[in-house]
């Protein structure tokens, strides 16, 4: 009976892989064009990021995801300096637009359910006022899905073992296809910098919608022509500087809801700035160091760490397995590693009029 509930464990473990599920990352924000096309280019002049995540090592063949992520605003170097002594500080720029690259895989437990995936993105912000602006993205990916036919069946258990050379049952038309798609979001951003070096009073919001698959393409693994459900997600962030002090909040949330599925992150992180910005040589960038504290709904507790010192930041967080998987995981989630490389934000060293 043991090993009959093994195997079964196995099956339902493979068959839950089968379902299609898009890529998973606890450090969300890390990765804005894939939770909203309209982020990309909202934050840094240029952006280069490389993320990784670990899952479930502890219950079957961990799941592994990982990315690499490129994103502009255009024409940023065909700003004019200023002042020569100066060489960070820049006329305005009109430029308006934003575009990104970046490519996605992971690979699912013993199947090895692979998801490899190309997105191509493009935004433009619209001003609303000195203080507001909502930005319009599009995207257009390319996915392929596969996966390697090694599972292990009830079927091919013989009263007494396991049996391999026994049938499965189980007939894929295809065990490998590729399907194109498209996306599609808009962000609104509120806010404000310090009015004076190290007052630490800045303000900044942001709320998103965008909607995933809207094509709905088909995922044909049984020949059965079964369409992917649109996901829409709600999202929203804000950063708030304690005054005259070197501390700053950010509570952040996001919605995901896919046909029957839902995922809810709701939490916050407390940011401690090292130094601040130069903001007429642009030589250094603010440093600091942060702590956040996230919870998934009926899934895991989520803490993280991120330090940004100058261009390079990087992040790191845990998942603290609380679902019912958890008799199993002993609590063990995943680990999640984030890497990312800015240049410095020269909307800080623009001349004003």
């Amino acid at each position: 009976m043991r090993k009959i509930f093994y195997i079964s464990l196995i099956v339902l473990i493979s068959q839950l892989n089968i379902k299609s599920q898009d890529f998973h990352f606890s450090q969300f924000n890390e990765t804005p064009d894939l939770i909203n096309p309209a982020l990309v280019g909202s934050s840094q002049v240029m952006r280069a990021s490389l993320i990784y995540r670990d899952q479930w090592r502890s219950v079957t063949t961990p799941f592994t995801t990982y990315g690499f992520a490129f994103e502009t605003k255009f024409k940023a170097s065909n700003w004019d300096p200023v002042d020569p002594r100066r060489s960070m500080t820049f006329k305005k720029s009109t430029s308006k637009l934003s575009g990104g690259i970046s490519v996605y895989n992971d690979k699912a437990g013993d199947s090895k359910m692979g998801t490899l995936q190309s997105n191509l993105s493009l935004s433009m912000l619209f001003p609303f006022s000195k203080y507001s602006s909502l930005s319009l993205g599009l995207q257009g990916s390319l996915t392929q899905r596969k996966f390697d036919n090694n599972l292990i069946y009830p079927s091919q258990y013989n009263g007494s073992s396991y049996d391999p050379t026994l049938n499965s049952g189980e007939a894929y038309s295809y065990q490998n296809f590729s399907y194109p798609e498209v996306s599609a979001g808009g962000v609104y951003t509120y806010g404000h910098d310090e009015k004076a070096i190290a007052a630490n009073n800045q303000v900044k919001a942001q709320i998103g919608l965008a909607v995933f698959h809207i094509n709905r393409p088909i995922q044909n693994f049984s020949g059965s022509n079964i369409r992917l459900y649109q996901k829409y997600v709600f999202h929203g962030n804000i950063l708030v500087g304690i005054p005259n002090s070197v501390v700053a909040i950010a509570p952040t949330w996001l919605l995901q809801l896919q046909g029957p599925s839902k995922e809810i992150i709701i939490g916050m992180a407390t940011k401690y700035y090292i130094n601040a910005d130069s903001k007429y040589t642009g030589i250094h960038r603010r440093s600091s160091v942060g702590f956040g504290f996230y919870y998934r709904n009926y899934d895991a507790f989520i803490a993280s760490l991120l330090i940004e010192k100058d261009r390079f930041n990087i992040a790191f967080s845990y998942d603290l397995n609380i679902s019912g998987l958890s008799k199993a995981s002993k609590g063990i989630g995943g680990f999640e590693i984030c890497l990312r490389f800015v240049t410095p934000n020269a909307y800080l060293y623009q001349k004003r009029k």
